[in-house]
């Protein structure tokens, strides 16, 4: 028991490092719409962390989530329709998808450690992520319904930061 609550500190520690940094260095989230025209952003404005699209020009802010837990970044598929994005609601991090006005949110991960930080496949097919499943950070990669999860990295080390090339 004592390793386990080690691990989940480890987790929480390396991702609240990971969403310090990204809030420092800014990590463009949400910006990657194939539509130039709509934006996805992470914001505190109704008390905790929850998604909002809206027009470049800053019109149009409309609440995509709307949980007492976190609900952090958000990143478009490559075809505009969907929304991958990082949620505490079920005790933990996990990976969620949603259509792009917020319907359909599914949790694709449903594994008590801490999952985080989805990055979509350029196809759209697959999603790689970072999770602390096996005791430490790695790099793992799920298909976009949910399915055949798989570790990729499995290495002693902190894996994180996936980016696919495009």
């Amino acid at each position: 028991m004592k390793t386990k609550r080690s691990l989940l500190r480890l987790s929480l520690c390396a991702g609240a490092a990971l969403a310090l940094s990204l809030a420092q260095f800014g990590c463009g989230c949400g910006s990657d719409s194939t539509s130039p025209t709509v934006l996805a952003f992470e914001s505190l404005r109704d008390g905790n962390f929850e998604i909002y699209t809206m027009n470049a020009d800053g019109t149009n802010q409309t609440r995509l989530t709307n949980n007492p837990a976190t609900d952090r970044n958000p990143l478009w598929s490559p075809d505009g329709t969907k929304i991958a994005f990082a949620s505490f609601r079920d005790g933990n991090g996990e990976i969620y998808v949603m259509n792009a006005d917020g319907t359909s949110q599914s949790n694709l991960t449903n594994n008590p450690a801490f999952d985080h930080s989805p990055v979509w496949s350029p196809d759209g097919s697959k999603i790689a992520f970072v999770s602390a499943r096996d005791g430490n950070l790695e790099i793992y990669v799920v298909n976009a319904d949910g399915t055949n999860q798989a570790n990729l990295t499995n290495n002693a080390a902190l894996d994180a930061g996936p980016v696919w090339r495009p």
